[in-house]
C-alpha cells in the first residue's frame, strides 16, 4: 500500500503533497492556516506549481482561503463532503520514516536511533486514544529542540516521546547489567534506524 504512487491518481505530485498537507494538518485538529510560500519551502515545490494547484483546489471546493494582515492563507473547507474520506487515505499512505531517516542521518554525533512499535501506530490510532510512552531511544549528542519541533511537524502534533543517553552512560548501564536498557534493546517489532555501533549485529537480532 505504501509503494503506491499517489500522485499518479491525484494529478500531480505537488498536488498529491499538497493534500496529504493539508488533510494530515486538519486530522490533527491544531487549525493551523498554510500561506503560500512557506507550503512551497515545505513541500519543496515551485512556488508557481503551488499557486496553481491552491487556487485549482480552491475552485472545486476543498479548501478555502482567508486574508490575514494582508496575507492569503488556505486551509480544507469544513463543508468539504469527502473529508473523512480524503483524510482515511492520506493518514493510511504517509509514513515518515523515511523523513526520520533523513533527519538523523545527517547527526553525526548520533550513533544508535531505536524506534519502538509505538511509532508506527502514530496514524493508525485516533489521537486521544495513543497512550504516551517512550517512542524513539537514541546514543548520543544532538539538539533537543530541533528534533521536537521535526517531530512536531511530520507528526502533525501527535505525541512523539524520546529519550536519550551519552555512548559513556550507554556501556556503564550494559556493565551495571541495567535491564530497563537491554529490554528495550531486545524489544520485538523495534527498528534500527542507525546503528553506527552494531548494536543490533551485536545482540544477533
Amino acid at each position: 500500500m505504501k509503494d503506491l504512487d499517489i500522485s499518479k491518481i491525484f494529478g500531480s505530485k505537488c498536488r498529491a503533497k499538497i493534500l496529504e498537507r493539508f488533510f494530515l494538518e486538519n486530522s490533527s485538529g491544531r487549525q493551523k492556516l498554510f500561506h503560500m510560500r512557506g507550503l512551497s519551502r515545505d513541500i519543496d515545490e515551485q512556488i508557481n506549481s503551488v499557486k496553481r494547484e491552491l487556487d485549482s483546489l480552491s475552485e472545486l471546493g476543498i479548501l478555502k482561503s482567508k486574508t490575514e494582515l494582508k496575507k492569503k492563507y488556505f486551509f480544507v473547507n469544513p463543508n468539504f463532503q469527502l473529508i473523512d474520506e480524503f483524510t482515511s487515505i492520506f493518514l493510511k499512505m504517509y509514513d515518515p520514516i523515511e523523513k526520520l531517516k533523513n533527519f538523523f542521518k545527517n547527526e553525526a554525533s548520533i550513533e544508535l536511533v531505536l524506534l519502538r512499535p509505538s511509532i508506527t501506530t502514530k496514524f493508525k490510532i485516533p489521537i486521544k486514544q495513543q497512550k504516551k510512552e517512550l517512542d524513539i531511544f537514541i546514543i548520543g549528542d544532538f539538539d533537543r529542540d530541533e528534533l521536537r519541533a521535526f517531530l512536531d511537524d511530520i507528526y502533525y502534533g501527535r505525541h512523539v516521546i524520546f529519550t536519550a543517553i551519552t555512548v559513556e552512560d550507554f556501556f556503564n548501564r550494559l556493565e551495571y547489567n541495567d535491564k530497563m536498557v537491554k529490554n528495550l534493546l531486545l524489544e520485538k517489532g523495534n527498528i534500527f534506524l542507525k546503528d553506527n555501533m552494531r548494536i543490533k549485529e551485536k545482540l544477533g537480532i
